[in-house]
């Protein structure tokens, strides 16, 4: 039976540190682990990640012992279920605006009586059908796909408690970067009205026992992230290869002494 890696590094009760994959390839997914990475976040929202390219980045993480996450494009069935298909270990789904919004994504990944996911047992999820019997994979709701919601617009804050509500649902993702365009102020991370709202955000959704995932851009907001109650950290590597490249070029380009 295949183990969804994920779950089981949240039951150790510590943050978790992803790397979220910028143009991924299965190389700089074993890179990752190995550097002691938690988990890594796949994006099929922004960065055009297919399915195919998921297979082969979910398996490159399975084979370095990380958890993955993929932002699917679309809180639609059948996007979902392509990328659960794969074996990542949690989908999230973007814009999740309302309670239905929540309701259709914990439908879409879970299977029946549950939800409505495809009774696929030859996937690769299921390990293609060889470690155990179609209904002895299905009944094993601890190994399935976990539900992640994207709350990223203002009625998604404003609905907050109904979304919290929905059973199943186990990850809630604090957008800062599309909420701060949806209150128009785009950009503005820091905006009081932007960390009013997380900041609320956060406390109610640890009160509720649903898992925070925050993104951050350093070390120190990774800290403060953590303080928030976030148990799913990550930080986008093409930020750290930035500041590492900047950091190089600035040092190297220091005069020498005469």
């Amino acid at each position: 039976m295949r183990t969804n890696r994920l779950r089981a590094l949240l039951a150790e009760d510590r943050p978790l540190f992803g790397a979220f994959m910028n143009f991924a390839t299965p190389r700089q997914v074993e890179f990752v682990g190995h550097l002691g990475f938690d988990w890594v976040l796949l994006d099929a929202e922004h960065d055009g990640l297919t399915v195919d390219q998921a297979y082969q980045l979910v398996s490159a993480a399975d084979a370095v012992g990380l958890g993955t996450v993929v932002r699917a494009s679309a809180n639609r069935p059948e996007v979902l279920l392509g990328f659960a298909e794969t074996g990542a270990n949690c989908i999230i789904a973007p814009h999740v605006t309302d309670r239905q919004a929540a309701e259709d994504l914990v439908a879409a990944l879970a299977y029946p009586p549950v939800g409505r996911r495809g009774l696929g047992a030859g996937s690769r999820a299921a390990n293609y059908g060889l470690t155990q019997t179609p209904a002895e994979y299905f009944a094993a709701t601890d190994t399935h796909t976990m539900p992640a919601a994207l709350l990223e617009d203002v009625s998604a804050y404003d609905d907050l408690d109904e979304i919290l509500a929905v059973p199943g649902l186990e990850v809630c993702c604090l957008g800062a970067g599309d909420l701060s365009g949806s209150l128009g102020v785009p950009g503005q991370f820091d905006h009081p009205e932007v960390v009013r709202r997380v900041t609320d955000a956060a406390a109610r959704i640890s009160a509720a026992g649903k898992v925070i995932s925050t993104s951050v851009g350093d070390g120190a907001a990774a800290r403060a992230s953590a303080a928030m109650g976030a148990r799913l950290i990550a930080v986008s590597n093409t930020g750290l290869l930035g500041k590492a490249g900047r950091e190089f070029l600035a040092q190297a380009r220091e005069p020498v002494p005469a």
